[in-house]
This record gives C-alpha cells, structure tokens and sequence, in this order.
C-alpha cells in the first residue's frame, strides 16, 4: 500500500499533475483497510525466540549475605551468596529457586561429611583390627617360645633343697645347669629333701573358675622328679627290703612320676670288693632285684651315676627333656596323623634353587638310593635319560625294559675291566616303580 501525502503549502502550477495526484489518492483509500481500537492496542506479549532461555520466566535470584571473603594483603572483601526465597539475616526475601539449589547444595556437603566420619571411622577400626592381630601373634609367638627347642631352657627352674645342694657329689649342678640356660631355685619347705624337681614360668593369661575370673599361675609343675641318693643308703634299704616302697612314698609327695638316681655304685661295689667278710654290704645281684622289683611294683626307673660330673649332667638331660616335652608330643601327634614318615625328608637332600641347579644330582641320587643299585649304576641310567619324565616315556614303549636293560655300566673299582650291563631285573623293577599306576604295589 503506497501512501502520498500533499503539503498544501506546496505551490503547484501545472494542474494537470494536480488531477493525477488526486486520483492515485482515491486509489489508495480503497484499498486501506478500516483498522478498530483493539487492533492499534499495542500487543503486551513479549515477543519470545525459539532459542531463548528455558528458565528466563523464573523469578530473579537475589544476591546476599558474605559467605566467603576475598583476602588481599590486610583487607577483604566480601563475597555474596545464594539465599533461599525465605526471609534471610538481613531481612530481605530472595527466590525460592536459589533457596533450592542451595539447600540440596548443603545436603550434598553434609553428605560428603556423613561418608567421611564414616570412612574415617572404617579406617580407625581396620588400624584397631590390625593392631589386635599383631598383639594375639605375638603373645602367641612369646607362648611358643616356652616349648620351641633352644628357648625352652630359658623359662625351666630346677627345684631343689638346700641339703640336697650341698651335697658334694652334687657340686656340678649349678654350673652344668647355668651353661645351658635353666635355673637354680633353693626351695626349703620341699616335700622331700632327695627330691630334684622342675616348673615352667609361663605367661599368665585370665581364666574363668567358678563364676569369677583370676590370673592364671606364673609357674607350671612339671610331671617329672629325680629321687637322689647315695649307694650307701640305697643298700641299707635293699638290706631292709623297703626299697620299692620307701620310692613309692615319695612319689606320692612329689605328686609325680619318680627315677631312682643312685650315685657311686662302682666305689661301693670295688670297697666291697676289699671287703669280702662285711655283712653290712650287698652284692651286684641283690641291687639289680631291688630295682627290678622297683620298676614292677611301683612303676620307677632307674638311673646309676658314679662321679658328680656325670650326675649334673643327668639332670641337665632331664630339664632338656622335660621341656621339650610339649613340642615334641604336638609334632608326634601330627606324623601319627599322617600316612607316611615325613621326619627323614631332610636327610642327605640335594638342594635344588630356583634356576634348577641341581635336579640331575638330585635325579642321580634318586636312582642310586634304590635297593640293588650303585653311584656307577646311577650316572649310567641318568647318562641316558636325563630326568624322571625321560625314563617314563621311554618305558612306556613296547622295547623299553630290553633298553634299559642293555645299558652299560662301568666298574670304576676294577681298572682295565669292561662294563657290564644293566640286568633285566633292576630294569624290570624301575619299570614297576616308575609306571605302576597302583600305590601299594610290591617291588620284588
């Protein structure tokens, strides 16, 4: 629609074109289109693009309060925060949506708090787990320490009274006992002054009795005593035939089994010698039916010493023993339960590393360790098949036995002789020993 507008100021002298003018006029009303109010109201819609903001109808976000500041030097400056559309600190409203944001905010913070204690906490309890597994190993490292073999003998004492000690053939004690660890304890309210007994210091540990909890001894009685005594005496009792039951009652005191421990039989027996017309003496046959009659009757061996030497000695053997005694029980209740002997697995090994240096020694030495065989007869088969898995196959072939058997071996003891073979039968009994497929099998 083209509209024209005539200035009526204008000064126009052709007319004609006056005329022209006026005619495109009538035009142009015709064709204009009668507008009403409504439409010339403005449109109070905004006009809204396609790419515009999906969240640009929410309310403002409002900023304030400082929740964090800025350091420079000496001053700081404030940083504003999200507050939530209710009333904050400083009295002014702000959205709800900020509110939102910044409430889920703080639950992801204490969140990440809660998963921390709980994480710190998972941490402290694997720290306190650990440190009571390393305490139980090493009270029970310090508890086997009392019956391994070579620390035992620190927590053994010898019981003795102080008569018996000062005996003279009894002067080697101390020192014997001192050599290899064990202790010398003078006890003097002992049940019986001939009497040589032991205890074990052990860890004490609490135990539950009788509804109440208390401490667990420091000291062990050992199941062992030593009833020690001259020839002089014993033959006085053998003489009197109280032998056997003058044993048997110390045994009761001692709570425990009891050995005869009789010292200087050999200088009785050559002064009894020079002695033939004393009454007084027994004989050589005499003592060996008391301490017959001693084993029979009341259960108690015995033990025949002549020097001092060689009595400390005997009790030195006997602390040994009677300390090891627990560890060597636990072991041989283990071999019992297995269905071969396993304590020879140490003797005359080759030791073999992880490069395999050594396997054909130890290849050689399997061979030559068989019944019927030699070091000569060993290097020939091993010279030939040069490990276990060789021999197998080899005997696994219908010619293999004739092979083996055919095999030479030299005789290194005869110089200039020639070698001999192998033999059918020690090649027919590696063929048992090596394909039987039947464990109990016997090779003949």
């Amino acid at each position: 629609m083209s509209v024209y507008v005539l200035s009526d100021d204008s000064d126009h002298s052709n007319y004609e074109d006056i005329d022209v003018m006026k005619k495109y006029e009538d035009d142009a009303k015709e064709e204009c289109v009668d507008l009403t109010q409504e439409d010339l109201e403005l449109d109070t819609e905004p006009y809204r693009s396609p790419y515009s903001d999906p969240y640009e109808d929410l309310p403002p976000v409002q900023l304030s309060g400082p929740v964090a500041t800025l350091s420079s030097g000496s001053s700081t400056v404030p940083v504003a925060s999200l507050s939530s559309g209710s009333t904050n600190s400083s009295g002014t409203s702000s959205s709800g949506y900020g509110g939102s944001e910044c409430s889920s905010g703080s639950k992801r913070g204490a969140e990440s708090k809660d998963a921390k204690s709980r994480k710190k906490a998972d941490v402290e309890a694997k720290k306190q787990k650990l440190a009571q597994e390393r305490a139980a190993k090493a009270a029970a490292a310090e508890a086997n320490k009392v019956y391994k073999p070579g620390e035992c003998m620190k927590f053994m004492h010898i019981e003795m009274h102080p008569s018996l000690l000062e005996q003279w053939y009894c002067a080697d004690v101390s020192r014997e006992a001192s050599a290899v660890g064990a202790k010398i304890e003078v006890i003097k309210d002992l049940c019986e002054p001939a009497l040589v007994m032991w205890s074990r210091r052990v860890p004490r540990a609490l135990t539950a009795a009788n509804g109440q909890v208390e401490l667990s001894p420091a000291r062990q009685r050992c199941g062992r005593a030593l009833y020690t005594t001259t020839m002089a005496v014993i033959s006085s009792l053998v003489r009197n035939r109280s032998l056997s039951p003058h044993v048997k009652q110390a045994a009761v005191l001692a709570e425990c089994e009891v050995t005869l421990v009789v010292h200087g039989v050999k200088d009785y027996f050559k002064a009894a010698n020079r002695r033939q017309n004393s009454k007084d003496l027994i004989t050589e046959i005499e003592l060996e039916m008391a301490l017959t009659d001693l084993l029979v009757t009341a259960g108690c061996d015995a033990a025949l010493v002549d020097t001092p030497n060689e009595l400390a000695l005997l009790i030195v053997q006997f602390t040994k023993a009677i300390a090891e005694e627990p560890y060597r029980k636990i072991k041989r209740r283990f071999d019992e339960q297995a269905e071969f002997y396993m304590r020879g697995d140490n003797k005359k090994c080759v030791p073999v590393d992880k490069d395999g240096n050594g396997a054909s020694r130890l290849w050689q030495q399997m061979i030559a360790v068989l019944p019927g065989s030699s070091l000569e007869t060993s290097r020939s088969v091993c010279g030939q098949y040069k490990s276990p898995l060789a021999l197998y196959q080899a005997l696994q072939l219908p010619n293999g036995v004739n092979d083996l058997a055919d095999i030479g071996v030299s005789r290194t003891g005869v110089p200039g002789s020639k070698s001999r073979r192998l033999g059918p039968e020690f090649a027919r009994k590696l063929r048992i020993l090596f394909t039987a497929e039947d464990g109990d099998v016997l090779i003949d």
